[in-house]
């Protein structure tokens, strides 16, 4: 994750903490996340009524993933794939690997691969495997879909894993009655490995997204705002959320965030409130903040999203939506202080990444 580098002066931090010292608003940042994962959590694994949950092996690392292979730790190696289930066969658990995007407490959002287990009423999924595949008939419509296998093995009582054939329709697609046996089961996690993070603990925190499309690069020249007020209703909070520039050969990473009320949101939002300049902006900015209410989109770039742009940097333009000419509304460059984007650099800087 890129790191957040301090923008602002230590004046303007210090003008900053003086007004809300002094009752005008206020402004907070998400709780701090963590930094680069070197031994990970543990998740609860569920238990019975009356009886303390036990954790649940959590590790980071590992093989490199590979499409099609299981990627979860504690996978048999011994597995015998693609094997059909000998009549005499009685499994006494199932395992199968799941991969997700999870929320870890305290670590953020990982991409994870989870290793279940399920050791009751397997009955029906052996009977769902042993029903034999259907056959495609001249002139059958098939969806133009692909499907993933889901990834299970069979256990036996001596301790022999089994991958099974599974059942397919005529179209070539996993039998529905496997899939629907397999998600009645009752599962307990096994193990948790974490693949790849996602979101940091302050990305999830804040509600901003980890990368976005810089809009000071997506439109052409747009027409001066005429200022003004930059949203119809003034929201209840402003959450801020800033991203590098990216340059030309990386994609906007998110550096910061924070969450502006009352008094010290109303100043902001006049700071953002100028008149845009007919003059064509050639300074290249650092990176942007985008600026909404609590309840905005996080990701969208349109007009009536509800949000603003603001360059940190360059010619410090504000991207606003607003009425045009035949009452459709659509993009102007208006015109942010110095000031207002002194303050967006000091209430967002120091982010944890």
């Amino acid at each position: 994750m890129t790191q957040l580098a301090t923008r602002a002066a230590s004046v303007a931090l210090l003008v900053v903490a003086t007004a809300l010292a002094a009752g005008c608003g206020t402004v907070s940042t998400p709780p701090a996340g963590a930094g680069p994962v070197k031994t990970a959590p543990t998740v609860a694994r569920s238990s019975q009524p009356g009886t303390t949950a036990s954790p649940v092996p959590t590790t980071t690392g590992g093989p490199p993933v590979v499409p099609g292979q299981p990627a979860c730790t504690g996978w048999p190696a011994n597995a015998v794939r693609g094997k059909a289930l000998p009549a005499s066969f009685a499994p006494v658990a199932v395992l199968r690997c799941v991969t997700s995007d999870q929320q870890i407490p305290g670590k953020g959002e990982w991409e994870t691969a989870t290793l279940e287990r399920a050791d009751q009423n397997l009955a029906p999924l052996v009977a769902a495997l042993r029903h034999p595949s259907g056959q495609r008939t001249p002139g059958m419509m098939c969806p133009a879909i692909a499907m993933v296998a889901p990834q299970f093995v069979l256990v036996g009582g001596d301790g022999t894993a089994l991958w099974p054939l599974l059942p397919l329709t005529g179209c070539g697609l996993v039998q529905s009655g496997v899939l629907t046996v397999l998600s009645s089961l009752s599962w307990q996690p096994v193990s948790v490995r974490l693949i790849a993070q996602v979101q940091t603990q302050q990305e999830v925190a804040s509600g901003c997204t980890p990368q976005y499309t810089n809009p000071f690069t997506m439109y052409g020249p747009l027409r001066p705002s005429a200022g003004g007020t930059v949203f119809a209703a003034v929201p209840s909070s402003l959450r801020i959320c800033t991203y590098s520039s990216g340059g030309t050969s990386s994609a906007p990473q998110f550096t910061g965030s924070a969450t502006v009320t009352g008094s010290a949101e109303q100043d902001l939002l006049a700071g953002l409130s100028g008149a845009g300049h007919a003059t064509v902006c050639t300074q290249p900015e650092p990176g942007f903040a985008v600026i909404g209410g609590p309840g905005s989109p996080a990701t969208s770039i349109t007009p009536g999203s509800g949000q603003i742009y603001v360059e940190l940097g360059g010619c410090h333009r504000v991207l606003r939506s607003e009425s045009q000419a035949g009452r459709l509304t659509g993009m102007a460059t208006g015109q942010a202080t110095p000031g207002a984007v002194a303050t967006i650099e000091s209430v967002t800087a120091g982010t944890p990444q």
